[in-house]
């Protein structure tokens, strides 16, 4: 399951997306994380264009996540979810996932019920990628077979997996950016990042694997 707060970062979110559509992980979020990382894209646009906010942000953010779930993750929803439905309502009102309602912050609340409704219909666990592990304790998710976890430590699952596979999506990944141009030494300054992976060990072992070692 991915956070809003992951979507939003444009390396970050194109390597989960080219993981996915390579299907080397599930990758999932909900309508209200959509509305979430459009919110966030649309004010980063107007920042970066150093102007307030405006309506045509939030149609430009909307329209650019509607290419990605088209082209790279078309089966975006959890099992059981619409675009158009009121299951969050549903699960607000289970009894079940009451613990949840208590969480640090109300804003992670519709996150954590979603990745709890998604481990408890798949019978599997759930590895809820997100920035903010702070109001998403792994303490209180893990009744719920639900493993909050740092974008790094969710390409170090990948790799124990298929580390030929990461290295393959990262590669592709690198490729993809046009402008600016994106090198693998730039990849593997996202991977240290503690903006954005912040994995050290795997960047070494990447560099390693792509010849880059000084």
């Amino acid at each position: 399951m991915a956070d809003a707060n992951i979507l939003v970062k444009d390396v970050v979110s194109y390597v989960l997306f080219d993981l996915a559509k390579a299907k080397l992980i599930d990758l999932r979020w909900t309508p209200q994380i959509e509305v979430e990382y459009a919110k966030h894209r649309a004010r980063l646009r107007a920042e970066t264009n150093q102007r307030e906010l405006a309506f045509e942000d939030l149609i430009w953010a909307q329209r650019r996540l509607e290419s990605i779930k088209k082209y790279l993750v078309p089966n975006c929803l959890p099992p059981g979810w619409q675009a158009d439905d009121k299951r969050l309502d549903v699960l607000r009102n289970s009894s079940v996932f009451a613990p949840l309602l208590q969480l640090p912050d109300s804003d992670d609340v519709h996150v954590a019920l979603a990745a709890a409704d998604w481990a408890r219909a798949s019978g599997g666990s759930v590895v809820l990628a997100t920035d903010n592990l702070k109001d998403l304790p792994g303490i209180a998710l893990l009744p719920f077979d639900v493993h909050p976890l740092h974008p790094g430590d969710v390409l170090d699952l990948v790799a124990q997996l298929d580390a030929e596979g990461l290295s393959k999506s990262l590669l592709k990944t690198t490729a993809d950016f046009k402008n600016p141009k994106f090198t693998l030494l730039d990849m593997l300054a996202s991977i240290r990042s503690p903006q954005q992976f912040q994995n050290e060990a795997l960047a070494s072992s990447l560099a390693s694997r792509w010849g880059l070692v000084a």
